[in-house]
C-alpha cells in the first residue's frame, strides 16, 4: 500500500513455552498475532523485530491482514509474514529444536487440570492419520472421555501447554515431531509430572520399550485394542503417575514385565552400572534386587527360595508384574555379575528343555499291544 506508514514492533515471548505455542499455532504458518488496541488497513506494510528465547533477533516483514477466521481477531491485530530468508527460516528451526532436545529443566506455566471425575478423563490423542483420530477419538468421546487431537507431536505439546490433559495418547512415528521428542519434552516439564504418556505403537522389541520406559512412557497399547481396554489402561496409567512425587523425574525406570522381561532390564543395569534398588511385584509376590555398579549385592524376600540366587532364577521366568528401579547409594563390596546369573539362568532352562525332550513317551498299554 503505497504512502502508509510503516508500523514497527518488538515481539518478545515471557518464557521458552510461550515461544513453542506461538510457533507453532501461527510463526511457522507465516502468521503473527500482535497484541494492540489498534487495527491497521489490511496491507498495510509492518516491520517485526522479532527476539527469540536462544537470544537470536530475526528482522521480519509483513503487512496486516484480516483474522483468518471470524472471532480470531479480537485480541490483536494478524500480520501476514514475508517468506522467510533461508538464514532465518534455519534459525528459527534451530531455535525450536534446541528448545525440544534442551536437557536443562523446563518450567511449564501450564497449570494442571482439577475437572471433576465425572466430567470424564482428559485425553490428548496423538496421531498423523486422519482415521485414527476420528474413529478412536469418537469411540472414547462416546465413553465419557474428553478428547482433544493432534497431527503430530508439536501441535500436541503446543496443545498441552495451553491446557494440560490427564493422560496423551501418541503415536510413536509421525512428522515434524514424533513421540520419542513429544516424551522427551513433556518429561522434561516438571509441571507435567502427573501426566500419563501412553504410545499407541507396535513395538515389539525389549531394547525399544525399555528406552520407552527410561524416558518415562507410562504404559504401551497396540492400536488395534478394544476403545474400552484403551480406556481403562489409560486410567490405570493415571493413576500409577499420580502415585509419584511432585519432585519425580524420569531418572528411574518402571514398566511392565509383559513389555520388557526381567532379563532385559539386567543387562541394561549392568551395561550402565547402576547402583539402586530394583523392586518386582507379581500379584501378592514381590521381591526387591539391590544393585552396585551393575552387579547383585542382594535380594530381599526370597520367597520360597533359600538362595538368592534362586529367587533371581525364579523371577527371571515372570512375564507378567511391575519393576521399577530407583537409584541410590548403595554399599560397597563385590556382587554377583548380572551377566553371570542371565547365562546360569539360560544354561538352566536349556537344560530342562534337554530333559522334557527326552523323557519317554507314554507306552501303549497292553492290550493296545496285544491288539497289534
Amino acid at each position: 500500500m503505497a504512502g502508509s506508514p510503516i508500523h514497527t514492533y518488538a515481539l518478545r515471548f515471557e518464557s521458552r513455552d510461550d515461544f513453542l505455542v506461538e510457533y507453532t499455532d501461527r510463526l511457522r504458518h507465516g502468521l503473527v498475532l500482535l497484541p494492540v488496541a489498534d487495527r491497521f488497513p489490511p496491507g498495510s506494510p509492518v516491520r517485526l523485530r522479532v527476539h527469540l528465547p536462544d537470544d537470536i533477533v530475526l528482522y521480519l516483514t509483513g503487512v496486516a491482514v484480516t483474522a483468518p477466521r471470524a472471532g480470531l481477531g479480537d485480541n490483536g491485530q494478524w500480520i501476514r509474514l514475508a517468506p522467510l530468508s533461508p538464514t532465518d527460516e534455519a534459525r528459527m528451526r534451530a531455535c525450536v529444536a534446541a528448545l525440544l532436545g534442551a536437557e536443562d529443566e523446563v518450567v511449564s506455566t501450564a497449570s494442571p487440570s482439577h475437572d471433576d471425575a465425572a466430567e470424564g478423563l482428559s485425553v490428548l490423542l496423538v496421531d498423523d492419520m486422519v482415521s485414527q483420530r476420528l474413529e478412536l477419538g469418537e469411540s472414547l468421546r462416546n465413553r465419557g472421555a474428553r478428547v482433544r487431537v493432534a497431527d503430530n507431536g508439536l501441535v500436541a505439546l503446543s496443545s498441552a501447554l495451553k491446557r494440560m490433559p490427564e493422560v496423551i495418547l501418541t503415536d510413536v512415528e509421525m512428522p515434524h515431531m514424533d513421540g520419542w521428542s513429544l516424551l522427551r519434552a513433556v518429561r522434561q516439564r516438571p509441571a507435567f509430572v502427573h501426566v500419563a504418556v501412553v504410545f499407541l505403537t507396535r513395538l515389539a522389541d525389549d531394547a525399544t520399550r525399555l528406552r520407552g520406559y527410561r524416558m518415562g512412557v507410562d504404559d504401551y497399547l497396540p492400536k488395534s485394542m478394544p476403545p474400552d481396554e484403551i480406556l481403562a489402561r489409560a486410567q490405570g496409567a493415571l493413576a500409577r503417575r499420580r502415585q509419584l512425587p511432585a519432585g519425580h523425574g524420569s531418572q528411574g525406570l518402571r514398566g511392565e514385565l509383559e513389555h520388557v522381561r526381567l532379563g532385559s532390564v539386567l543387562s541394561f543395569l549392568e551395561s550402565e552400572r547402576r547402583s539402586g534398588s530394583l523392586h518386582v511385584h507379581r500379584g501378592s509376590e514381590s521381591a526387591t534386587l539391590v544393585v552396585h555398579q551393575g552387579a547383585l549385592a542382594s535380594v530381599e524376600s526370597l520367597g520360597r527360595q533359600n538362595h538368592p540366587h534362586d529367587r533371581v532364577f525364579e523371577m527371571l521366568g515372570w512375564i507378567h508384574g511391575e519393576f521399577e528401579f530407583v537409584a541410590h547409594e548403595t554399599g560397597g563390596g563385590e556382587g554377583t555379575p548380572l551377566s553371570y546369573l542371565l547365562l546360569e539362568h539360560a544354561r538352566r532352562s536349556d537344560e530342562a528343555d534337554i530333559v522334557v525332550a527326552d523323557a519317554p513317551r507314554d507306552q501303549p498299554s497292553g492290550e493296545a499291544n496285544a491288539a497289534r
